[in-house]
């Protein structure tokens, strides 16, 4: 019986191992196509958190007498129709222009060269949630002395 079975494995075919490389490159490149994909989304995640936040702030503030209705608006406004810019780690050392909202909140604001370059001026923002939790990105598409005299802050 053991001879049979020795007999029929000796004859069966070896296993055609062609596609293993087509399958480990398909992996890769899902992988590298998949990881891009997943940061752009939490990004995106992260600064709509940001603007419901903000929203929620500005609210606390106006109901608290910190802030004027329509200058928190405008200024709310001009926020979300700028959109986001490029996430930011580094914070400059200058002080900032820098509003509370009083329910433990603060939006800090300022004057920066985007990438560097002095011809591109723009305006980094940070949000800190009373948690304790940061949001902070640039864009050159906020002017800062705009948002600063719309917020009445300085």
């Amino acid at each position: 019986m053991y001879e049979r079975i020795d007999r029929h494995a000796a004859r069966m075919p070896k296993r055609d191992l062609s596609l293993v490389p087509h399958v480990v490159l398909i992996i890769v490149l899902s992988v590298v196509l998949i990881v891009p994909i997943g940061c752009m989304c939490l990004t995106m995640y992260r600064f709509q958190c940001f603007k419901q936040d903000l929203a929620a702030s500005m609210a606390h503030a106006e109901d608290a007498g910190i802030l004027d209705r329509d200058r928190a608006n405008r200024f709310f406004g001009t926020v979300v129709d700028a959109g986001m810019g490029k996430p930011q780690d580094a914070i400059p050392t200058w002080e900032p222009a820098r509003i509370e909202f009083g329910d433990g909140s603060t939006l800090e604001l300022w004057q920066v060269a985007i990438d560097g370059d002095s011809d591109t001026p723009g305006t980094l923002i940070r949000y800190t949630r009373a948690d304790g939790d940061v949001f902070a990105y640039d864009t050159d598409r906020l002017d800062f002395q705009l948002l600063v005299d719309t917020v009445g802050i300085g």
